[in-house]
């Protein structure tokens, strides 16, 4: 004898397809990815913090629109601050590719329930979206390691330069991925 809510959530897993488990699959395994990359930069687990991040995960899977998914994003960016020192490691883009990886499947999986089939022209949108931010993401972080190894003093107006034109590089493929669309 279950309560009625727990026999509803029994029975929306019970009727997910292959799709929603390998989503969701992924929506667990994107934040232990960035957990991963703090714990290969710094050359240590966190052992209390993977558990927290894992279970955390876990509901977020299966209850994308409750408030875990920004509770994980929190705690990993608070130990990747915490923890990680270098601006140039290789191990950050990764991490922040992960995140958003994870952010953009929570978001999806959102809109669907756990028994629907999201349609391969979604799929494939929210897919070519999530590249170019994690394409944007890494030449943001080439920028910073280029602008980091000059070793000359900080410039503002070459860094608002920088940002300009990765965002102008951005809003181009962002404006040619609409006209695909239509």
């Amino acid at each position: 004898m279950n309560d009625t809510r727990l026999q509803g959530w029994i029975d929306e897993l019970h009727g997910a397809g292959a799709q929603q488990w390998f989503l969701r699959g992924f929506v667990v395994l994107a934040p232990l990815g960035a957990m991963s990359s703090a714990a290969l930069e710094v050359g240590r687990w966190w052992p209390f913090g993977l558990l927290v991040v894992s279970a955390l995960a876990i509901a977020s899977a299966f209850r994308p629109d409750s408030q875990t998914a920004l509770a994980v994003i929190a705690i990993i960016v608070w130990h990747w601050l915490a923890v990680v020192e270098p601006v140039d490691t290789l191990w950050l883009p990764v991490a922040a590719c992960c995140l958003l990886a994870y952010h953009s499947l929570v978001a999806l999986t959102a809109t669907f329930p756990v028994g629907g089939v999201v349609p391969t022209a979604t799929l494939s949108q929210w897919l070519r979206r999530t590249a170019v931010g994690c394409a944007a993401t890494l030449a943001m972080w080439v920028l910073v390691v280029l602008m980091d190894r000059r070793g000359a003093a900080g410039n503002a107006l070459l860094t608002a330069l920088a940002l300009v034109v990765v965002a102008v590089a951005a809003l181009l493929v962002r404006a040619r991925s609409l006209d695909d669309a239509t």
